[in-house]
């Protein structure tokens, strides 16, 4: 009798867990971060949130830690402040407040050099961009006034943390500083002015007498200088507040836009594991987990960084990662909205010029804000002469004239000189000569060097004669009519001139 074949049962089924397949992803490519910060202490939902509730003397604290954050980090905040701080040439003439006719013409002399030396003592266009610069940023500054005779002038910028405005006197602003800070370091009290170490000891009399005394004290308004951007309200908010989101915008697209050139740059190549067609268990492969694993790790080493290996038994579509839009940058778009937020035109930073005369005009809106601070810079220093001069007889003037209206403003001086308006300082201002160096340059190169009598003007059609053919005086050079100033032509004029030769 024939033996029955039997058929041989297979020892074990060639299957996997899932465990195994897992340990399989050599590159992790969902890289993605939830809850990206441009700032490491504030998200973006925070500070708008810390915006909308900026009355809250917590949140004008935040706003004023926000925006030195920003300003650190962002090149676009710190240009824009940069801009509006540095834009000022804080040209000035010391004009008479007084009929000075009538009196002493020697006394009138000794008070208008001697505040013509001070005031430039003070250095005006490096002290005060200096403070322009904080109060841009913070939207106040506060200064403490150190002077020494006629040697030394300088402005210590006070901490934020320990000042508080506390009243207005001659339109300008003083402030208090908190006398309780100063109680865990008295030994540090040596470095303050001695304005503030005499009115500190005389607080802390009163305190033991008084526990529950005031902690803030105001200084005296002739050692103290208060500049406030936004001087129509109390609330210390930074004046581009408004644009804290936009930064944030524009950081957040710069990484999508890093995301999106390391995701282009990715590879994926598949491996399709063989299975048995005459089996009827479920994941039974030809391979044994070995020989897949070194066929596996095999491609794994040869192929680069930015390539995937993945080693699956299904089919798999092509995966790729690149964009499906040519235009799909946000950075330009937000960095766009970052200039419109701030009302400045991006033109100034930017060689997207479409219009020259256009620039020229917002420009002229930005002046206007710079304007007003000069205003309260003017006040500021003609308090302070008061507080200097018992019979006040002149003040100062500061002109408004910016690195941007230089030209302008020189030409309409030295139009209405040459019809005799006395404007002859105001001009010296404008080319950035201070008073006392008008009078004194004046008489070194009339009086001492005379230069008017040595020197030879060069020749031009206002000082060559008539006997000058215009054959002639077409040969130097002449071309023509000058052109006009940009505020002066059409908009397409102006985008004529700008075209490429």
């Amino acid at each position: 009798m024939i033996e029955e074949i039997k058929e041989v049962a297979r020892p074990s089924v060639v299957s996997f867990k899932k465990e195994d397949f897992a340990k399989l992803i050599i590159n992790d490519l969902s890289s993605s971060k939830s809850g990206r910060k441009f700032l490491k202490k504030y998200k973006q939902s925070e500070v708008r949130e810390i915006i909308e509730n900026y009355k809250d003397e917590k949140n004008q604290e935040k706003l004023r830690e926000i925006s030195l954050l920003i300003w650190a980090k962002s090149p676009q905040y710190q240009r824009l402040l940069k801009h509006f701080a540095g834009m000022a040439t804080f040209a000035h003439v010391v004009p008479p407040i007084k009929e000075i006719r009538k009196m002493n013409k020697t006394k009138v002399m000794k008070q208008y050099v001697e505040i013509g030396e001070l005031v430039k003592l003070m250095n005006l266009r490096h002290e005060m961009t200096k403070v322009l610069s904080v109060a841009f940023r913070e939207d106040i500054f506060y200064g403490y006034i150190h002077k020494e005779g006629t040697k030394s002038f300088h402005i210590q910028q006070m901490p934020f943390e320990i000042c508080k405005l506390s009243s207005v006197e001659d339109g300008v602003l003083n402030y208090s500083i908190d006398m309780s800070s100063f109680e865990k370091n008295e030994d540090q009290l040596y470095k303050w002015a001695d304005e503030i170490q005499y009115k500190y000891r005389e607080w802390k009399v009163l305190k033991e007498k008084n526990p529950k005394i005031s902690k803030w004290v105001e200084l005296d308004a002739k050692n103290t200088i208060c500049i406030k951007v936004n001087e129509e309200m109390l609330e210390i908010f930074p004046p581009f507040a408004g644009v804290f989101d936009s930064v944030f915008d524009i950081e957040g697209f710069k990484e999508l836009r890093k995301d999106k050139e390391k995701l282009g740059n990715y590879m994926v190549l598949t491996q399709k594991l063989p299975m048995r067609t005459d089996s009827d268990n479920n994941n039974d492969f030809l391979i044994d987990k070995d020989f897949m694993m070194f066929f596996h790790n095999q491609a794994s080493d040869v192929v680069p960084e930015n390539v995937g290996v993945i080693t699956s038994p299904m089919e798999i579509d092509p995966i790729t990662f690149k964009e499906n839009k040519a235009d799909n940058d946000g950075v330009g778009k937000a960095t766009r909205d970052f200039w419109e937020g701030t009302g400045v035109s991006q033109l100034l930073f930017s060689s997207d010029n479409n219009s020259s005369a256009g620039l020229a005009m917002s420009i002229k809106s930005d002046e206007e804000i710079v304007f007003q601070l000069l205003t309260q810079i003017e006040r500021w220093l003609n308090r302070y002469l008061k507080s200097q001069f018992k019979d006040l007889m002149f003040n100062v003037s500061i002109l408004p004239v910016t690195r941007f209206n230089q030209g302008e403003m020189y030409k309409m001086y030295l139009e209405n000189a040459q019809y005799g308006v006395p404007v002859k300082n105001h001009l010296s201002a404008t080319v950035g000569l201070d008073p006392i160096e008008v009078m004194n340059m004046s008489f070194l190169e009339n009086d001492l060097l005379k230069m008017h009598e040595e020197w030879i003007p060069l020749q031009s059609s206002h000082t060559m004669s008539d006997s000058v053919s215009v054959n002639d005086s077409n040969q130097s050079g002449d071309e023509g009519r000058p052109k006009k100033d940009d505020t002066d032509i059409a908009d397409e004029t102006s985008r004529d001139r700008d075209k490429p030769n």
